[in-house]
């Protein structure tokens, strides 16, 4: 089971190689990884941060068809950031308002608690308090950050600022995912007001078969020849697609010059009937 949202996930890709890679296939597939980078895959259900372990499944590659493209089974572990509802997380206060109380997740990752989702008999929002110094929320930073508000969320009974050194630990209620992008949803209703700050540092979960299908981003889903697994981003199929479309053009130029021979043809038995009909 996860104990935190960073999981390792071990798959295979079905590898479409462009032939200016064909002697440096390494390096060719580490570039088509890496257009997985910080990006929402949704057959990992997460946001790949990086991918190890590389190998290569067959000796020799496939060419399909008229495509120079070199087709290919690898595997490779991907480092995934996928939290799950009903998780605890922490994040860096990066802007409050009277709406919601926006996050930073990581450094990197945006959440956001609605204020309907903060409990009204603990907290208040205060337009006259502001904090001016939030610590970044890295382990090996000590530094500070000056971050002006107009208000804030604070405690009612005390009127100390929300979280520990703008800090924040929440329950994720909800995961939006839009536009390769993750975003997460929290809340404060199951969270105890005083509470101390954890280590940000999670170590990545026990690594996690996956033989699920991801399509490349950037085309639509197409099938390989072999087994099932994920589809490295290629471009291929703009290829695919512009052969296809110059053919149809072609086809309809031919067509056309088709057309155009035949009212020639009519024309010329019109003016041929009506000379012989004058004659006569």
């Amino acid at each position: 089971m996860a104990s935190g949202p960073f999981v390792e996930v071990s798959t295979k890709l079905y590898i479409h190689l462009p032939p200016c890679f064909a002697t440096k296939p390494i390096e060719g597939v580490q570039e088509q990884l890496n257009g997985f980078l910080m990006r929402y895959i949704p057959q990992v259900d997460g946001v790949v941060l990086a991918h190890s372990d590389l190998k290569l499944l067959q000796s020799s590659a496939r060419i399909i068809y008229d495509s120079p493209y070199c087709h290919f089974w690898i595997s490779v572990k991907l480092l995934v950031w996928k939290p799950v509802k009903g998780s605890t997380l922490h994040g860096t206060i990066s802007m409050q308002s009277p709406d919601h109380i926006a996050l930073v997740l990581h450094g990197a990752f945006n959440a956001s608690i609605p204020s309907e989702f903060i409990p009204k008999d603990k907290y208040k929002f205060d337009p006259n308090s502001s904090y001016s110094r939030v610590k970044q929320q890295d382990e090996d930073s000590s530094s500070a950050v000056s971050v002006p508000t107009n208000g804030e969320w604070v405690l009612k009974e005390t009127g100390e600022s929300i979280g520990h050194d703008g800090v924040i630990e929440f329950e994720v209620t909800d995961l939006v995912r839009t536009n390769d992008m993750l975003t997460v949803t929290g809340s404060l209703m199951k969270v105890p007001v005083t509470m101390r700050r954890p280590s940000m540092m999670v170590k990545p979960s026990p690594a996690v078969d996956s033989t699920s299908k991801i399509a490349d981003p950037s085309q639509k889903k197409r099938s390989a020849p072999e087994d099932d697994g994920v589809v490295a981003p290629s471009s291929e199929s703009n290829d695919h697609k512009r052969i296809k479309k110059e053919k149809k053009k072609e086809k309809k130029e031919k067509g056309d010059k088709k057309e155009d021979k035949k009212e020639d043809k009519k024309d010329k038995k019109e003016k041929k009937d009506k000379k012989i009909k004058n004659k006569a």
